[in-house]
């Protein structure tokens, strides 16, 4: 009977070997497939992994995956809302704010995240005194910030602020411990978070390729375990600066969402690609030139008008941006202040500028017209710019450069350009990120890159930004953004949405409401992109 038990078997052993022996080369290929990867292809290099050391949209997205902040700004409606803090309390003036951390916050090794860490990088902040230094100027001052306890910090304002809690999604928390061990001559590890990671966010910092990509891993100890069915496990930025190149990427299925501002052909061309969609927000941008007013011949309105009246905006909208793009009449996006209807356009007119530049007598110098390598509408503006220029008689070239390199020179007042076109977009959510940061007579080389200064508009911003009433707040911005339009502080231009072309394989893509960077912690993609 065994015998014969045996020999029936053998078929069925047979069989069963070569299916276990199937199933197991298919799940050793499956275990060897790579993790889920979203590429995005970015129109700047990332020049550095320190989140403490730039605050501008364009580097903003790595910084969000990686590192957490107390708050966050959440859509559906539009708030910005507790993060790593559980919860908190403010004082009956306004002026001191008690935040509890969530212990079950966890930092990439695995250490819980502490008042301590809270505070060490508040002052780290104010130390290196970039990123969001200059916007916490006047408000935060140092050692002002304590820990109650482990998981409670206390910050007490120099003034009561509306717009504190607004700017705490900026302040990345980073890992006290593990940045003091490997600080350099007191240089609070900058030198070693150039190409490491000392946070809490979504994802983690994994490697750094020689053309300069990044890619993280996703934190699975991340305290919100609020993740997709399959999350997106891995996250390369690839910086792709021809915008050319990057719509290549995507329409042949090397990236899956690629970022930057593109030209309307462009944008026709990718709206009527199949696999390709468009995420569209209402975030609140600008673009405009901004003008060397520490500098001859930009120290004058007269010749700053005439620059104004030599750019063809009509044309520059009409040629270079999407479809619902609007010219822009002062400084501050039209959803956040309004312009008095007394307030008129600068209308193009080279025969009016050419008269008036007569009468200016100006000296001929040539002007250098910055432009950000990538950006078509940057790299556009300039032409524009540079066509005007000519009919008046003006030398002048373009300069044409990676955004870090920008980015670089608009704090050095001998470096910066005599004109630069670029977007300004929301990095908090008021009128204040372009009054109080762009055009503050105490911040030259740290927000205000135009070396520009009216102290009637100065004092109008401070006011405003200092009332708790929010109708008091927009009327005293209202009135600073109409001087400076008045003395042409800038090239006021246009208004657009802001637009993200992904692949339609990706799900649950979102654009953060401020920041313009994309949130990658609801996203799914199928099938994995072309490595």
């Amino acid at each position: 009977m065994l015998a014969r038990r045996r020999t029936r078997s053998r078929p069925l052993l047979i069989a069963v070997g070569v299916c276990l022996a199937i199933l197991s080369t298919a799940t050793g290929a499956r275990a060897a497939d790579p993790p889920s990867r979203l590429v995005v292809a970015t129109s700047s290099p990332i020049d550095t992994l320190d989140p403490h050391l730039t605050l501008d949209t364009r580097r903003a997205g790595v910084r969000r995956e990686l590192y957490d902040g107390l708050f966050r700004w959440q859509n559906g409606p539009l708030r910005v809302a507790p993060w790593l803090a559980q919860s908190y309390t403010v004082s009956e003036d306004g002026r001191v704010f008690r935040f509890t951390l969530r212990k079950e916050a966890r930092f990439h090794d695995g250490r819980e995240v502490r008042a301590s860490d809270v505070v060490y990088s508040v002052e780290r902040v104010l130390a290196l005194k970039r990123g969001l230094a200059p916007v916490f100027a006047g408000l935060v001052s140092p050692g002002a910030t304590k820990a109650i306890d482990s998981h409670v910090v206390e910050f007490s304002l120099s003034r009561a602020s509306p717009l504190f809690l607004a700017l705490l999604p900026e302040l990345a928390i980073v890992n006290a411990d593990l940045l003091k061990a490997n600080e350099i001559n007191n240089d609070w590890g900058r030198g070693w978070l150039q190409s490491n990671d000392a946070g809490s966010g979504s994802y983690a910092f994994k490697q750094r390729s020689s053309t300069g990509a990044i890619v993280a891993a996703r934190f699975a100890g991340h305290w919100n375990a609020d993740w997709p069915a399959k999350p997106v496990e891995e996250v390369e930025w690839r910086p792709m600066i021809d915008p050319e190149a990057r719509i290549s990427a995507l329409l042949d299925g090397k990236a899956h969402v690629i970022a930057g501002d593109y030209l309307p052909d462009q944008f026709r061309r990718l709206r009527q690609a199949k696999d390709v969609s468009l995420l569209t927000s209402e975030t609140p941008r600008v673009f405009l030139g901004l003008l060397h007013a520490g500098r001859e011949p930009m120290k004058t309105a007269a010749f700053r008008k005439i620059l104004a009246q030599a750019f063809d905006t009509a044309r520059f909208i009409a040629t270079s941006m999407e479809e619902g793009a609007a010219p822009l009449a002062f400084p501050v996006p039209p959803s956040l202040a309004t312009p008095p209807p007394s307030l008129a356009r600068p209308r193009y007119d080279i025969d009016a500028a050419i008269e008036a530049l007569a009468k200016l007598k100006t000296p001929p110098k040539e002007l250098t017209i910055g432009a950000i390598a990538g950006d078509p509408q940057s790299e556009r503006a300039a032409v524009v710019m540079l066509d005007g220029l000519v009919k008046l008689g003006l030398p002048a070239r373009i300069v044409s450069e990676p955004w870090p390199v920008v980015a670089s020179r608009m704090g050095d007042e001998k470096q910066m350009y005599d004109i630069l076109f670029l977007w300004r977009g929301a990095r908090y959510r008021d009128a204040n990120n372009w009054l109080g940061e762009m055009f503050d007579c105490d911040l030259f080389g740290a927000g205000n890159a135009s070396w520009y200064c009216n102290r009637d508009a100065d004092r109008l911003v401070k006011e405003a930004r200092g009332a708790s009433d929010a109708r008091t707040r927009r009327q005293g911005f209202e009135k600073a953004a109409a001087i400076l339009a008045e003395d042409q502080a800038a090239l006021f231009v246009a208004t657009a949405k802001r637009h993200v072309p992904y692949a339609r394989s990706v799900k649950g893509l979102q654009i953060s409401p401020v920041g313009e960077t994309i949130d990658l912690r609801s996203a799914t993609i199928s099938p994995p992109v072309a490595q």
